[in-house]
């Protein structure tokens, strides 16, 4: 009979993650107090007290971590996910006993714990994501060569939701799971058929997997209830894999109407009222600091314009933004004055560039104006591309999804960009790119985009543009879709 991996074996590894990092916040606050004694030559509190509000507060930073989901199981998630939520807890526990101290104390008794808070939280999130990620490492490294395996065993009659489901397996060998077979009443390629769905009691009684997925194409809620029931009596974890998990690419929320529980598949991290606070936060501060350090390079670029050739410094165009609202976006102009500018496109080697439109567009100069637009609220940071109304109302009929990128302000700069997708390159692939950005957003995914825009922001050199066009314009030939310009540096639409 094969052994299965006990039912307790998250349970224990969680609770010793909880008390070791319960016991390292305890010692390394003492050591910050001793240090902090050290260096001030002097303490306003004797050492058991000090060591009652340690005590205290390492058992509230543990109860914050259990809230925030650091000790989530560690299988499927990925580093960044458990860092990220440290350094939460850690701001959380340093801001507001910050507060405290500045109201409460002062002179050198606030100098002393404010030192001592900074000095223990600094060392807290350094040595508690070190001893993260090293679990991670060595854990992921096992479920690699097959060690701590998860024996899993599949309930279905559909090849494509099987296939769903084994291409994850593949795809992420660090999961650690190990499908045995599946039970079902047709035939399903690929796997081991271990039983029709009336063997499945027998099936789980022989095999004793330690889990059993549900991924059927049609749900039949007694069929699905009796199959439930089932792993139930034998004390087996059961999962479901909705039957249009083509259209989840994140986490969800379930929400409750009564005892009636509901999917919503178009939540995102950004219906959070916090993460929008600090999504918009960043726009407004980021906006602020980059018009000031980038004016000279503005003014510079202004007067450029005015000497280039006849017309306005900048180019006004109608964009599509949030909620299908539209918005005037500004831009530096690149081209000579025309007639048809709110529906044309340009190409990268258009003859109605200037010499120094070319110049700004190839360093992307040209978008500076928009940071205004972000200060406005029109705009973010980061964020899909928005486009002219004109090609929404024909990418919309076109493309999949197109409008989703519409849920949220579009930006300056975005994954897509920062992927490359830009020039003449498939307008499918960067809608893609934008519905995982929009339904994978993080704070600090914003920040890592902006890092990287930067570097990506110079055009690449006129001599691939052609060769460019001819491999974009096969890929988009299978959506009847042509572009002649970037999302991001090129669709200026001054025709």
């Amino acid at each position: 009979m094969k052994q299965r991996i006990s039912q307790d074996y998250h349970n224990v590894l969680k609770t010793t993650d909880i008390i070791l990092d319960f016991m390292l916040n305890l010692l390394l606050s003492y050591v910050c107090y001793h240090i902090i004694s050290f260096v001030f030559a002097w303490t306003p509190i004797d050492p058991f007290r000090m060591w009652m509000i340690i005590s205290v507060f390492c058992l509230v930073t543990s109860m914050l971590y259990n809230y925030h989901n650091v000790y989530l199981p560690m299988r499927t998630q990925t580093p960044m996910f458990f860092v990220s939520h440290l350094f939460l807890v850690n701001v959380e526990v340093f801001v507001v006993p910050a507060i405290l101290i500045i109201l409460l104390t002062k002179g050198r008794v606030s100098d002393f714990y404010f030192s001592w808070l900074l000095l223990a939280n600094v060392l807290s999130f350094l040595t508690l994501a070190s001893k993260k990620i090293t679990m991670l490492t060595i854990l992921h490294y096992m479920r690699v060569r097959q060690k701590s395996m998860k024996r899993i065993l599949l309930v279905t009659d559909s090849q494509e939701m099987a296939d769903e489901y084994m291409d994850e397996i593949f795809d992420n060998p660090q999961f650690g799971y190990e499908v045995i077979g599946y039970v079902g009443n047709l035939n399903v390629i690929g796997l081991e058929h271990l039983g029709t769905t009336g063997d499945l009691d027998r099936v789980i009684k022989e095999e004793h997997p330690d889990e059993v997925i549900i991924a059927l194409d049609t749900v039949r809620k007694k069929l699905i209830t009796r199959y439930i029931g089932v792993c139930n009596n034998n004390c087996v974890k059961v999962m479901v894999v909705p039957a249009i998990c083509g259209y989840f690419k994140s986490p969800r929320q379930i929400s409750m109407m009564g005892n009636l529980p509901l999917l919503d598949i178009r939540s995102t991290p950004l219906d959070n009222v916090l993460n929008r606070f600090l999504k918009r936060t960043l726009d407004i501060v980021g906006s602020l600091i980059l018009i000031i350090v980038t004016s000279p390079l503005m003014l510079f670029t202004a007067i450029g314009v005015k000497i280039s050739s006849p017309g306005p410094i900048l180019f006004r165009q109608t964009r599509v933004g949030r909620q299908n609202r539209e918005f005037t976006m500004y831009k530096f102009r690149s081209m000579r004055v025309n007639d048809t500018q709110q529906t044309g496109w340009s190409t990268e080697q258009d003859p109605r560039k200037t010499r120094f439109g070319a110049f700004i567009r190839k360093f992307a100069l040209d978008e500076l104006p928009q940071f205004f637009n972000v200060l406005k609220g029109d705009m973010s940071l980061v964020g899909p591309r928005p486009e002219v109304p004109f090609y929404v109302e024909k990418f919309k009929k076109e493309i999949p999804l197109y409008m989703l990128k519409h849920t949220l302000r579009p930006g300056i700069t975005g994954q897509a960009q920062i992927k490359g997708l830009r020039g003449d390159t498939s307008i499918q692939a960067r809608i893609e790119e934008d519905i995982n950005y929009i339904e994978n957003w993080t704070f600090w995914h914003d920040i890592r985009i902006l890092l990287l825009t930067p570097f990506r922001a110079v055009n690449r050199h006129e001599k691939y543009a052609k060769r460019e066009a001819r491999e974009a314009q096969k890929q988009n030939a299978g959506f009847g879709v042509s572009r002649k310009s970037d999302e991001t540096e090129n669709d200026d639409g001054e025709a």
